[in-house]
């Protein structure tokens, strides 16, 4: 997972370029996006005065909770606006809540968003950044229309959970969680309480 920050520039500005030419759009890539921008979550304590806050999705497309203590970073594009990742990782760096939410007002059709959550983990979540590294383990259609992929990483000891949709017919949104395989019994459950926490 250490080498993800360097294949977020890179995989981010490629992101524009296939989902333009998925959608028949001639849109050039663009520029490696703004440096990673700290910031907290939208936080209210939860009752009983533990740790958890509320982070909720800048457009409104969801709200979780999350550990209190877990640091909220976002990368934008600045150039076109058109997309945006969150990530909320756990200060030990061994676990991670991320999300990314890309919009260029161009309609999904068919199996292009399904095709696109593939290309993100390949490309964010592997070890290698390309295809082989990320093996799906489990793919179910959720009750709220959203497809959940249950993954591994066979060189990188890691795994993950992550969900894809679209909304608004135009706007793509992919929600993950990650653990390293050696830390599953510290975070999974914690992890899986973010998960059930979505809304």
């Amino acid at each position: 997972m250490k080498n993800r920050g360097f294949m977020y520039l890179v995989a981010l500005g490629s992101l524009v370029l296939v989902v333009g030419l998925a959608c028949g759009s001639s849109a050039a890539p663009t520029a490696a996006p703004a440096p990673t921008q700290e910031a907290q979550p939208t936080a209210t304590e939860s009752s009983g005065g533990d740790t958890t806050v509320t982070f909720a999705d800048q457009n409104s497309y969801f709200t979780i909770d999350v550990p209190g203590g877990w640091k909220h970073t976002q990368d934008v594009d600045s150039d076109s606006n058109h997309w945006y990742w969150d990530v909320i990782k756990a200060p030990d760096g061994h676990a991670g809540v991320e999300s990314v939410v890309y919009d260029d007002g161009t309609a999904w059709t068919g199996s292009q968003n399904g095709r696109e959550a593939l290309y993100l983990l390949h490309k964010f979540y592997s070890k290698t950044g390309q295809e082989g590294d990320i093996r799906v383990t489990s793919d179910s259609i959720q009750k709220d229309k959203s497809e959940r992929l249950t993954w591994t990483s066979r060189g990188g000891n890691y795994s993950g959970v992550s969900f894809f949709e679209v909304r608004h017919k135009t706007a793509f949104l992919m929600f993950t969680t990650w653990w390293d395989n050696d830390y599953a019994d510290k975070y999974k459950d914690l992890l899986d309480s973010v998960i059930s926490s979505y809304r």
